[in-house]
């Protein structure tokens, strides 16, 4: 028989724990036809066309939202590879620097950042201060509306009896009679895609991020714009950043330079386009307005 060699233990899937029904079993199968015939899976086809595996083991929110924004059909403005114009994740770096997403991963404020700078519009649900019926809610109407929005979820595994922490997922589909949710695992090579009980997957987003100190929970992610405005940082697009601007809030300044404060070895575009002297008055009325919300939310002045 042939042995794999290995320095280190090496691990090939995990089954899933009972309270999770594979999406290619029996029953899965059975759920989908249901759902499908409920009219709630909606936004699995643009979702399912897009399948990811995260490519790297902390990449579970970029991979997650290279998923997304590749099923809104959002123009990431950037090549990709050749003259190809398409998302992944070492294009995912405009709030965070890939080095630290790889050690640490991202927080769900996080992800929401890095949706907005690359076109979507990302409303932001804790769990502490969310309920399951919001959750419910928001997964109903993004499974019953082809390519409108998705909603991603951050949640703990070990609440679901999975091995490891903290994981994002997209919500591919529900079945509203059976109260389930189909995540499309995106660590493909851990876990398959699965069904899960909405009341299982709430409670599994109230433990703490250790790393943020709040609960975990889900964002629900629609287009935007046409083309990522992050892709104007690398041409000066004044009218571009501009839009951009405007969409943000001082919470979203605070994870942009909350990374330089941790000490990144690179600052983000956004940062270093913002610090040029050449800036339209346009610009600087916005970056005030974002100083005067970062501020207020945190006593330490931002370094914009």
């Amino acid at each position: 028989m042939h042995r794999v060699p290995s320095v280190m233990p090496s691990y090939h899937k995990r089954p899933l724990p009972p309270g999770c029904i594979a999406f290619s079993s029996e029953e899965g199968r059975a759920v989908f036809r249901e759902a499908l015939a409920l009219g709630t899976m909606e936004s699995f086809f643009p979702l399912v066309e897009q399948f990811h595996t995260q490519a790297e083991p902390a990449f579970c929110g970029l991979g997650t939202l290279v998923m997304v924004l590749n099923a809104l059909e959002i123009d990431p403005g950037r090549a990709w590879k050749g003259p190809w114009r398409w998302f992944s994740e070492e294009q995912l770096d405009c709030c965070r620097s890939l080095d630290d997403v790889a050690r640490d991963g991202i927080t769900l404020t996080q992800l929401a950042c890095l949706a907005r700078c690359n076109g979507a519009r990302a409303d932001v649900s804790f769990a502490e201060t969310s309920s399951l019926e919001a959750l419910r809610a928001a997964v109903r109407e993004a499974t019953s509306r082809a390519k409108d929005d998705h909603v991603v979820v951050a949640y703990d595994r070990q609440t679901l009896d999975q091995t490891g922490s903290g994981h994002f997922s997209p919500v591919g589909g529900m079945h509203p009679d059976r109260d389930l949710a189909l995540l499309l695992d995106v660590a493909r090579f851990k876990y398959p895609p699965h069904w899960v009980p909405l009341e299982a997957l709430h409670r599994a987003m109230l433990p703490v991020d250790p790393t943020s100190g709040r609960s975990r929970g889900f964002v629900t992610i629609r287009r935007e714009h046409a083309v990522a405005p992050v892709a104007a940082l690398h041409e000066a697009d004044w009218a571009e950043v501009e839009r951009f601007l405007r969409d943000l809030d001082g919470t979203d300044v605070l994870v942009l330079t909350g990374c330089l404060r941790e000490g990144v070895s690179s600052t983000p575009p956004l940062l270093e386009l913002l610090r040029r002297p050449d800036l339209p008055e346009t610009v600087r009325q916005h970056l005030a307005r974002l100083r005067a919300q970062a501020t207020a939310l945190d006593a330490r002045p931002p370094p914009l």
